[in-house]
């Protein structure tokens, strides 16, 4: 009976940087805390040994066999292997932290880069002694990994650092549940600290054994998430939901927790179970797992960088475009609107002024010839728009100072395009799913019809994006877009 994860929350759509306060302040939180600092201290300590032991076994001294090597290099070299050996997940669960072959491997990448930088702040200390004790310190690393969970197996039990978790469903279904979960294997299994079930108050007359205690029913789960710490919520059976499945899903979404669902007919090498919203039924998609923190961080920089080089290609068309704004009507050159962006958070959104100075407040009198649905507010013939303003709008020229959004970090070049927060009032609540990933220039959207689409057809490609993003597909998006733009197609 495999365990499929809901693709709810994770990764590059909603990253979440920091754990909620009740995981961090739980039991589990603060192991996994402790247990993240003595393991980075293992690897830099490991590397800092190696380098104390290798002149005495050698039969030399410091300054014979390190000439020039100063503790700033050795510094730096911890740095490299602690942040090598956390992207190759090192820092994670038992069964993973201590297998030689992922150290060894984390070690000799660190080897590689610290070699490098080695080159350029200190080549004096480049030579085989520097070989030996890197291959001393990994040897360190993985005797040190294995004495420390050896310890904390003595000190928890063998699975001490298994995830809380809530099991959901009817008080049968847990039940039942509760063995399959006992025989999972290492990489998901999952310690149930509590059972939120939909008949919670027949459960009181009856004997459930060991199990946990029933600690809320589903229209308290938020609650029960919060006073347990609870890492994950498992579906033991979806049919006892009676068509609470969103409000689950929101409710572990706003406490950062993961979702899954036993699914006893689903292949069990399907890598994940996405939920498409907004349909008039519950849809499960099974597809592999999307992009990860690597690509991420990769898409992060790519932006910062792409942004920057594109602020210096592009200034004197900014400048030009500047100039005719400034001295064609009266007003500031730029139009500052708050936007929603990731969390639904606002932000400042930077356009070129395409309109009249005031506009804003006459919007109110447009409303009753809106010509888009009732979410978007769009006039192809507005008349609040200047002769620039007009053209601008046609070559989406306005919404170029939306790179120093990008290069703030408020924006990416790719994603769900910010809508202003009268649009965001009047969404409904699946339409706000969109907003668990950083808003962008461009989006699947654009190239796709652009504001020729209905507002419930914009945010499923929206949802669409963020479930499939990878960086060919940003790049894809990227290079489209510059077509529809030359065609103008849709825009207005």
């Amino acid at each position: 009976m495999p365990i499929q994860e809901v693709a709810n929350h994770r990764d590059v759509r909603a990253p979440r940087l920091m754990p909620s306060a009740a995981q961090f302040s739980s039991v589990h939180g603060l192991r996994r805390s402790v247990s993240v600092v003595a393991l980075m201290a293992v690897d830099a300590g490991a590397f800092v040994l190696a380098v104390v032991l290798v002149p005495p076994a050698s039969g030399l001294g410091w300054v014979a066999l390190w000439p020039g090597l100063s503790w700033r290099s050795v510094l730096i070299a911890c740095a490299v292997i602690v942040v090598v050996a956390a992207f190759k997940g090192l820092y994670g669960r038992r069964y993973v932290r201590h297998k030689a072959r992922k150290v060894v491997s984390a070690w000799t990448i660190a080897f590689v880069t610290t070699l490098v930088l080695m080159l350029v702040i200190a080549p004096a200390g480049i030579g085989a002694r520097y070989v030996v004790a890197w291959l001393v310190g990994s040897c360190l690393a993985v005797a040190g990994r294995y004495a420390y969970d050896a310890l904390v197996a003595l000190a928890y039990g063998p699975e001490g650092d298994a995830p809380p978790a809530l099991l959901l469903g009817s008080l049968d279904s847990c039940l039942s549940a509760l063995p399959t979960l006992a025989t999972l294997a290492p990489a998901n299994r999952v310690r149930v600290v509590g059972l939120v079930v939909s008949d919670g108050g027949s459960g009181s007359d009856r004997d459930i054994g060991k199990a946990p205690l029933i600690v809320a029913d589903h229209a308290h789960l938020k609650e029960a998430l919060s006073e347990s710490g609870a890492a994950q919520v498992i579906i033991a059976d979806p049919r006892a939901l009676n068509g609470q499945l969103q409000s689950v899903m929101d409710a572990c979404r706003s406490g950062g927790v993961a979702l899954k669902v036993v699914s006893p007919g689903l292949q069990p090498h399907a890598d994940a179970v996405t939920y498409i919203p907004g349909l008039d039924c519950p849809l499960f998609v099974v597809r592999p797992r999307p992009a990860g923190s690597g690509s991420y961080l990769i898409k992060r920089a790519g932006d910062r960088v792409g942004s920057a080089l594109l602020l210096v290609v592009l200034s004197p068309l900014l400048l030009i475009i500047a100039i005719l704004i400034k001295t064609t009507s009266r007003g500031p050159v730029f139009f500052v609107g708050e936007r929603i962006g990731v969390g639904q958070r606002p932000f400042d959104c930077y356009k070129f002024r395409t309109m009249i100075h005031g506009s804003v407040d006459s919007q109110a009198s447009l409303e009753a010839i809106n010509e888009a649905d009732g979410v978007l507010f769009k006039m192809r013939d507005d008349p609040r728009l200047t002769r620039v303003g007009r053209v601008l709008r046609r070559l989406s020229l306005d919404e170029l100072p939306q790179l120093f959004n990008v290069l703030k970090g408020d924006m990416s070049l790719v994603g769900p395009r910010p809508l202003p927060l009268r649009d965001y009032q009047l969404m409904e609540e699946w339409h706000r799913r969109r907003h668990v990933m950083l808003p962008g220039m461009t989006g699947l959207w654009q190239i796709s019809g652009r504001s020729d689409l209905s507002f419930d057809a914009m945010v499923r490609l929206d949802l669409q994006y963020m479930e499939t993003w990878s960086l060919k597909s940003d790049l894809h998006i990227l290079w489209r877009t510059t077509g529809a733009v030359v065609r103008s197609r849709g825009a207005y």
